[in-house]
């Protein structure tokens, strides 16, 4: 009875040890009751910069309006974006994309009513910006609008 205790004793704390493997080597380990979906979310989720997440939207367009509210709204989460572009976390917890090239997010500007002074300059600056991070990185333009509603 008592090698059984130990045994058991022995065996969960090796069961213990195996996500805290697959966190620090970058590898996704079987953990019992996760879906191989949860589990590459979480560990997409913990390379994520601090202020995204798995439920920000990256994109929301909408049909046309009825009643003052968007029709067909359609909202891209970064979890749907990341899928599309086959993220991986890296051994060194880097978003990486299916073709081997490391994922940024970028925030949009733009979203005026009633645009600022300088707005044009604002934005030929955000496009030269973009323009050289993807020269190096996969960028994920998040949204100045995440709800799709016109501004006006």
């Amino acid at each position: 009875m008592r090698r059984l205790a130990q045994l058991m004793l022995f065996v969960c704390l090796f069961l213990l040890t195996i996500p805290t493997y697959g966190q620090t080597t970058g590898g996704s380990v079987a953990r019992p009751g996760l879906t191989n979906n949860q589990m590459s979310q979480s560990s997409l989720a913990a390379c994520l910069p601090p202020n995204i997440r798995l439920s920000d939207i990256v994109e929301a367009t909408s049909a046309g309006m009825a009643n003052g509210q968007p029709v067909g709204l359609r909202q891209v989460t970064v979890e749907q974006r990341l899928g599309e572009l086959k993220a991986i976390c890296s051994s060194d917890n880097k978003l990486i994309d299916g073709s081997g090239k490391q994922i940024v997010f970028y925030h949009l500007t733009g979203c005026w009513g009633n645009p600022p002074a300088g707005a044009q300059e604002i934005l030929r600056k955000q496009r030269e910006e973009l323009d050289k991070l993807k020269q190096q990185y996969t960028v994920i333009e998040m949204t100045c609008n995440p709800s799709g509603m016109p501004i006006s």
